[in-house]
């Protein structure tokens, strides 16, 4: 499964479940969909020809209950979604993101990346937070013009990559690339066909494919990771038309 989308159902607001490639992922003329993004959602088969205006980027959704199931017991420990998660998923989702950076090996490099916009397209903007293992960390903001929220995530990964060979790290040298973009992880790492932005996308993955050392991660935003909290107040920036780069030394 590649992922969910916004549609419209009998004049219903749901999510349906999309190929690789964004469309309704229909089997015999249905199609699975879920009125909820929260963990444990039922998810129900309905009739394709109802469908209607199917919207917005591809994303991954927690854990839903299959049709005919009780949402009780495919219940995941999902994180909901930015803006709308409990205060349990958000502390689930920092301890999540905590865990995975402390499972990094010794000597890896930390990049968090995030992207924005104020309308989508709209004035928009990149951050980066790259933290070395000698210490070093350098902040990245860029102001992208008008743009979309999916550019500015991939924009932002470029960044990333840049302040990489600015520092001086080898192709090889491991570094965990930490996203809050699913469209992003899904188009660089997972194989999703780039329908948009092929042009841009084809450029990161011929960048990426030339440093092997780098990892691409998901981690969930606006839950309270520190490294995700720094990148988007440096997107902020950006759509607000700051450009900056600032490095801070290793200590001592």
């Amino acid at each position: 499964m590649a992922g969910w989308r916004r549609a419209t159902f009998k004049d219903a607001d749901v999510w349906i479940e999309v190929d690789a490639e964004g469309r309704p992922a229909v089997r015999g003329g249905r199609v699975p969909m879920r009125y909820s993004d929260a963990p444990g959602a039922k998810v129900y088969n309905g009739g394709a020809e109802r469908l209607s205006d199917v919207r917005g980027e591809v994303v991954e959704l927690a854990d839903a209950a299959p049709a005919g199931a009780k949402g009780k017991a495919f219940a995941a420990s999902g994180f909901g979604s930015a803006g709308s998660r409990s205060k349990a998923q958000a502390a689930a989702a920092a301890e999540a993101a905590s865990s995975l950076v402390a499972s990094l090996p010794a000597g890896t490099a930390i990049a968090f990346t995030d992207g924005g916009c104020k309308g989508n397209p709209g004035p928009a903007g990149s951050g980066v937070r790259l933290e070395l293992p000698d210490g070093r960390v350098a902040e990245a903001s860029r102001a992208l013009g008008v743009a979309t929220n999916n550019v500015a995530e991939l924009t932002a990964v470029g960044i990333a990559l840049e302040l990489l060979a600015e520092a001086g790290l080898p192709p090889d040298a491991p570094v965990a690339l930490l996203s809050d973009s699913q469209y992003a992880h899904g188009v660089l790492q997972k194989g999703w066909k780039a329908k948009a932005n092929a042009e841009l996308i084809a450029d990161l993955r011929t960048r990426l494919k030339a440093r092997p050392g780098v990892v691409f991660h998901w981690v969930a935003g606006h839950a309270g990771v520190a490294g995700n909290e720094r990148a988007d107040a440096l997107a902020t920036d950006g759509v607000s038309g700051r450009t900056a780069v600032r490095w801070t030394p290793a200590p001592g």
